[in-house]
Formats: structure tokens, C-alpha cells, sequence
């Protein structure tokens, strides 16, 4: 495998950066914002977007869930597409079509042009996001590309959550379409910028792109990602479908990228401990972002009883521990080696849940919610971090595309996958609650709510709100606070699976993960092998 020329750094013994570092790292930051952003913009305006295009609760969910179908379906075969063709180019493209698709989103007249628009910018996304962190692999060297990492990271993870506040605020005088041109000015001005100050070469390869491997690839997540976010209705025919579509896709893509001469996905570099360690690791922290905002906002709105923007304000908790914590958890990865940030992470991680579970109730004070969302953004910020820079540092240069792609997928399938299996059980919980109170009811009283209201009671907090509303002050009022019980035992259930999960990534950091010194011998021969050559398991 051969290589482009790398732009030019300026090199010492503390590692190298590119001329102009400054702008370019802001450069590369906004793009990973404009992807960010746009993961969530469009929950805050389903509400407008139902009534506008008259769309169903099916395609309510599609528009949600499109752009993440788009992004995490293609974003590790794009990595490898920027790998050989450039990623200057690749980010440059994938800039230029956010804007149009988003304009497109903004006008659209029928749901399904809603989705579609959606999907294309998720794919447009798919082009920038990942070569953000490839060039910093690529144009940053030693400590200098930790710092960087971790800025990309606080910053561009940490403004996410900025996207349903300005949303929410836009909403308040503009038309349902505007929340997706929030990210459009950010679009123009990474195009512009980036075409100005990134440098043209950054180490890509002049290798063939395995395309069979990347359409497999494509196959097998959207599927999967499919699958997952149609799970909280129940298991169905169409969900048992797409996950066997991922099965056999999944297992003709291993089989693929054992054999092919040049493999979309290095299997032999994923078996690297400080890859795929890493990679569970980051499934968790992003996980553990999307589904604590997942349980907050419902908690702060139907058990609280907040506006849905104070329930949003609340979320900037996330973003204020996020921040700081990852620029703390570069310096001390320089310093200390990467377990020590994964376990302080995780275990911050795993004492927030336990404040969600012991203190959110109903009646709870405002601060606990604003203290739990504090103590994930810290650890997240941690966590995070520590994640994105070892995936960049196992491998080599020239596989950037694909430490990347898989640094994304992270946030993707770890995002869907928390909020598939916290929505899940909080569901079943939540239902659990109404079947065993109405199996205690007398005969006269469950004859004089009606099957059809005791169903519609189960299936959710907002259709117990419906039948209360046809009730007299007093029964309704009882059927509420019933409904908050019942949702606050379901947030239990949903709690104890994050917290679960977080334990398990903690003790697989401490069992698998190796030491600051093993670390750093196996980060060095990375740097120093010949492109195209995979660094031995341990």
C-alpha cells in the first residue's frame, strides 16, 4: 500500500501540528458540530411537523430516525472512500450537500419528503463527520493530538444538545422548517474555510476501495439500525426480517474482509485491545448520553410537570460537565495513560444513574435533575475522550477512515441501542404497573373504565393523560399520580439496565485494557510501521 504525502507539521519532540493549526482545528470541530446537531433537531418539532404534514406516528418515528439511518449506514464506507480519494474532498462535499438536503428538509410538503431530504443529509453527514477526526489523526502528532481530540470531542459532542434549544426557540416565532437550517450557516462556513486552510494531502492511500465490503457494510447497520429503533413497538415479523438480513450480511461481510487484499474493516487491527475495548467503551458513553436525555426529558415533562423547553434547558447540565471534562481527561491521558480516564469516566457515568434512580421522584427538586445531568457530561467527557483518541491511535494513517467511522458508529449504535433497550423496558414496566393495578380493581369499577381506556391507560403516561382528560377533577387526579408512579417504576428498571451496562464496560476496561506503558509501546509501533501493515494482538 502506498501514501499520499502528509501536509507539512512542524515537528519536535512533543509531537507535530499543521501550519495553522488554530483555524483548521476550528475548522474541523464546526463539522462535527453540524453532524451533531443535526442528530436530534428534528424531536423537538414533531409536534408542529405532525400537524403540518398531517403524518402518521409511523412516519413521525421515520422522520426521527432518517438522518441516523443515513449517517451510520455509510459513515465507515465513506471513511474509506476519504482514505483513498481525500478527505479535504470528501469533507468538503459532504459540507456542500448538507446545505441544499437541509433546505430541502426545511421545505418539504409531504412527510415522505421529510424522510428522504433527512436520509440524504445523514449521508451528506456521512462524508464530513468522519473526516474531521481523520485529518486530526492525520495532520496532529503526540500530545498536540490529544489536545486536539479531546477539543473535538468536549466541544463538538458537547454542542448537541444545543440543537433542540435553538430549535425550541426558533419554533416560538417560526415556521416547523426552520430547525433544520440551524446547522445550514455552519455548513457554508466549513466549506468555505475548509476549501481555504485544509491542506490537500493528509496520508490517504492509493489502494482500491473495497466497495464489495462497503456495500455489505451499508446492508448490514441500516438493517440493524432499522431493527433497533422499530424494537420499542414490539417485536414483529418486519423486525425479525431485518435482523436476519443482518445476520447473513454481517456474516458475508467477515468472510469478505478476511479475503479481500485490501479490507474495508482490518478485522486483525479491530482485534487490538485498545480498538475494540475502546469501541465498547464509547458504545456505552454515547449510549449513556442519548439515554439519559431520553429518560430526563420524559421525567422533567410528565413527572415534573416542565414546559418541554425547561425540560430542554435542563439538558445544558450535559454540555457544562461535557466540556471541561474532556480537555481534563486529554491532559491526563498524556499523563496517566487512557484506563485511568475510562474507569474515572465510567464510574462517574455509572454514580449519576444512581442519583437518577434514588432521587428522581415524583415531587423531586429541579437541582437533582440538573445534578444528574452534570455527572454524566463529566463522565461522558471522560469516557468519550479516551475512546475517540485510542480508536484514532491503533491504528495506522492510512486506515484513519476506518478509526473513524467506527468512532462514529460509537455515537450511532450506541445512541439507538440505549434508547431501543431503555425504551423498552420502561415500557414494559410502565404497563406492568396498570396490569396489576386493574387486576385488583372490583368488577363494577373495571366495567366502568372500559377495556379500551385500561388498554389505552397501559400503552403510555401521554394516553393515561387522554382518558384522565374525560374524568372528573378528582379521578383524574388520581389517575395521574398513578401514571407518574407507574412511569417512575419503569425509570427504575430502565436505570438498572444502564447501570448494568456501565459496570460490565468498567470491569472490560480493567480486565482487557492494557497499562499506561503497554500502551504507549504498542501506540509507538503503530506510529512507526509502513502503511498497510496491522500491529500483532497481544
Amino acid at each position: 500500500m502506498t501514501t499520499a504525502s502528509p501536509a507539512p507539521t512542524s515537528k519536535s519532540a512533543l509531537g507535530g501540528v499543521p501550519a495553522k493549526a488554530g483555524i483548521i482545528l476550528a475548522t474541523l470541530i464546526a463539522g462535527a458540530i453540524v453532524a451533531n446537531i443535526n442528530t436530534s433537531i428534528s424531536n423537538v418539532a414533531l409536534p408542529s411537523i405532525g400537524r403540518a404534514l398531517d403524518a402518521t406516528d409511523t412516519q413521525l418515528t421515520a422522520i426521527t430516525d432518517a438522518y441516523q439511518l443515513g449517517i451510520a449506514a455509510t459513515v465507515l464506507y465513506l471513511g474509506a472512500v476519504g482514505d483513498r480519494y481525500g478527505r479535504k474532498k470528501l469533507l468538503l462535499i459532504g459540507a456542500a450537500l448538507c446545505v441544499p438536503f437541509s433546505i430541502l428538509s426545511a421545505m418539504s410538503t409531504t412527510a415522505t419528503m421529510l424522510i428522504a431530504a433527512q436520509i440524504a443529509v445523514g449521508i451528506s453527514c456521512g462524508m464530513l463527520y468522519p473526516t474531521t477526526l481523520s485529518l486530526i489523526a492525520s495532520l496532529w502528532s503526540g500530545p498536540p493530538k490529544t489536545r486536539a481530540i479531546s477539543l473535538w470531542t468536549g466541544i463538538g459532542t458537547g454542542t448537541s444538545v444545543l440543537g433542540p434549544i435553538l430549535g425550541g426557540w426558533m419554533l416560538g416565532s417560526l415556521w416547523w422548517g426552520s430547525v433544520f437550517l440551524i446547522t445550514v450557516p455552519v455548513a457554508i462556513v466549513v466549506f468555505v474555510v475548509g476549501f481555504i486552510v485544509l491542506p490537500k494531502n493528509g496520508g490517504e492511500v492509493r489502494e482500491p476501495v473495497d466497495h464489495p465490503g462497503g456495500g455489505l457494510s451499508v446492508v448490514m447497520i441500516s438493517s440493524f439500525v432499522l431493527g433497533i429503533v422499530l424494537l420499542p413497538q414490539g417485536f414483529t415479523p418486519v423486525i425479525g426480517i431485518l435482523f436476519g438480513v443482518t445476520l447473513v450480511s454481517g456474516l458475508l461481510f467477515v468472510l469478505r474482509e478476511r479475503r479481500a487484499p485490501n479490507p474495508l474493516f482490518d478485522l486483525k487491527a479491530a482485534s487490538i485491545p485498545t480498538f475494540w475495548v475502546a469501541f465498547v467503551v464509547g458504545l456505552v458513553a454515547f449510549g449513556a448520553l442519548v439515554g439519559g436525555m431520553f429518560i430526563g426529558q420524559q421525567f422533567t415533562q410528565n413527572v415534573l410537570h416542565q414546559t418541554p423547553l425547561t425540560a430542554v434547558l435542563l439538558t445544558l447540565g450535559l454540555a457544562v460537565g461535557m466540556m471541561p471534562a474532556s480537555i481534563i481527561a486529554g491532559n491526563v491521558i498524556e499523563a496517566k495513560g487512557t484506563r485511568l480516564p475510562f474507569m474515572l469516566g465510567l464510574g462517574v457515568v455509572a454514580i449519576g444513574f444512581v442519583e437518577m434512580l434514588i432521587f428522581w421522584e415524583p415531587g423531586a427538586d429541579l437541582v437533582w435533575v440538573v445534578v444528574a445531568y452534570l455527572l454524566l457530561g463529566v463522565g461522558i467527557g471522560f469516557s468519550s475522550t479516551a475512546a475517540m483518541r485510542s480508536l484514532s491511535m491503533s491504528l495506522p494513517i492510512s486506515k484513519a477512515g476506518m478509526s473513524s467511522g467506527s468512532a462514529d458508529l460509537t455515537k450511532d449504535l450506541g445512541g439507538a441501542v440505549f434508547q431501543a433497550l431503555l425504551g423498552t423496558l420502561l415500557a414494559i414496566a410502565y404497563s406492568q404497573y396498570f396490569v396489576k393495578a386493574f387486576a385488583t380493581l372490583p368488577p363494577d369499577q373495571a366495567q366502568a373504565l372500559g377495556k379500551t381506556a385500561a388498554v389505552q391507560i397501559a400503552s403510555s403516561y401521554e394516553g393515561a393523560e387522554a382518558v384522565a382528560a374525560t374524568m372528573s377533577s378528582a379521578n383524574a387526579a388520581e389517575l395521574i399520580n398513578a401514571a407518574q408512579q407507574a412511569f417512575t417504576e419503569g425509570k427504575a428498571a430502565a436505570i438498572l439496565m444502564a447501570i448494568a451496562s456501565v459496570l460490565v464496560g468498567v470491569v472490560l476496561v480493567w480486565w482487557k485494557y492494557p497499562h499506561f506503558d503497554e500502551e504507549r509501546a504498542l501506540f509507538a509501533d503503530v506510529a512507526a510501521e509502513p502503511p498497510g501493515q496491522t500491529p500483532a494482538g497481544p
